[in-house]
């Protein structure tokens, strides 16, 4: 499907048994930009290179990049959400938590 600026969009930070789905929010597709704020791997890559990336501001004011998380058409979202356990986060406490120091994201002895 190809978006227009203006589009309505959900998006979606990703699901497991245990917590649901951890649903970001509804908001309107801004275009391709690079992912400033963005955390992981994809984003670092991203921005290494200058390449952009769908941009998602949500209708609480935050914003979101495609490679944070699954994003579509705002009817598509709400109807894969109906009937499931579906739990609200927060995109900047979840970049926060990214950003702390964790085993997997530390870089081997250099001895």
């Amino acid at each position: 499907m190809s978006y227009k600026v203006g589009d309505r969009v959900g998006a979606i930070l990703g699901s497991s048994k245990e917590k649901g789905i951890e649903f970001l929010g509804y908001g309107t597709y801004e275009g391709e930009h690079v992912p400033k704020e963005a955390v992981g791997w994809m984003a670092d890559a991203l921005r290494d290179c200058n390449i952009p990336n769908p941009k998602i501001k949500l209708d609480s004011g935050q914003v979101v990049y495609g490679c944070e998380c699954w994003w579509g058409d705002e009817e598509v979202v709400r109807r894969r959400l109906e009937g499931q356990l579906v739990r609200e986060v927060d995109i900047a406490k979840m970049r926060e938590e990214f950003s702390k120091p964790s085993p997997e994201r530390t870089e081997p002895d250099k001895a």
